[in-house]
């Protein structure tokens, strides 16, 4: 009986020294495949001449995003997310989200909406759809996405798809965070609602990851050459306001 023990034991030792330098090595490969930093910064809101005696500090919903310059990007997993229609408006306001990300719109009004979206990026017409009811969209290629309703014409949103898993929208202070980027060269790029395209591309520039933190400091956003405009409904035509009446109302 002494004997078998011993032989198992020796048997079970061999084993053991056979497979464990697979696992270091394995281990090995993974931290250094996996060498990510966090990439950080604030956004500084620059109001145009209409807007500068507004009191507002609020430096939220712009989206910053880093595309690598280099092959082979680490990519992350794509889970679904949500924009809410509630209360008339559309929750978040800004949205950003990778390429082929699908992105539910709940309805939790006691009353029916129309998603649509006719402008640059993804096209989409929802229909109607009750209280209680949601329905999704897949962004499959980048762009902007300005989203609407075709009964209430007060609600608006943006959606903007970008081909990285490496993306944040910043908040009411203005921070914004990037986790587990990859070291290596990416192109930074930014975008705000209220901005114009000249203004964005001049804030693209390159940066390299090479540290567990990278703060890009501040970045000022210019909101000046801005110019609001009113937009319409899925036919092209101005909003009926008398339509948003009991009639659309769940039963």
């Amino acid at each position: 009986m002494t004997t078998r023990a011993g032989a198992l034991a020796a048997l079970l030792f061999g084993f053991a020294l056979l497979i464990a330098p697979r696992l270091i090595t394995s281990s090995i490969a993974v931290s250094s495949n996996t060498l990510a930093a966090s990439v950080k910064g604030r956004i500084e809101i620059i109001p145009s001449a209409s807007r500068k005696s507004s009191s507002s500090n609020d430096a939220s919903g712009v989206v910053v995003w880093l595309s690598s310059l280099e092959s082979g990007a680490a990519r992350a997993s794509r889970s679904r997310r949500k924009m809410i229609q509630k209360g008339k408006r559309f929750t978040p306001h800004i949205l950003a989200v990778e390429v082929g990300t699908e992105v539910d719109f709940p309805n939790e009004d006691p009353f029916f909406h129309n998603v649509f979206s006719i402008y640059d990026g993804r096209r989409f017409d929802l229909g109607l759809y009750a209280s209680g009811e949601s329905r999704p969209v897949n962004f499959p290629r980048p762009g902007v996405s300005y989203i609407f309703c075709n009964i209430h014409p007060q609600m608006s949103a943006a959606i903007i798809a970008v081909n990285t898993p490496y993306y944040s929208v910043s908040s009411s202070q203005g921070l914004f965070a990037m986790d587990s980027v990859v070291s290596g060269r990416y192109q930074l790029q930014v975008w705000h609602e209220r901005s114009t395209a000249e203004h964005l591309e001049s804030l693209t520039r390159t940066v390299e990851v090479n540290s567990t933190t990278l703060d890009l400091g501040v970045i000022k956003v210019s909101e000046e050459g801005y110019i609001q405009t009113l937009h319409r409904n899925k036919y092209g035509q101005d909003y009926d306001l008398n339509r948003n009446k009991p009639a659309y109302r769940k039963p």
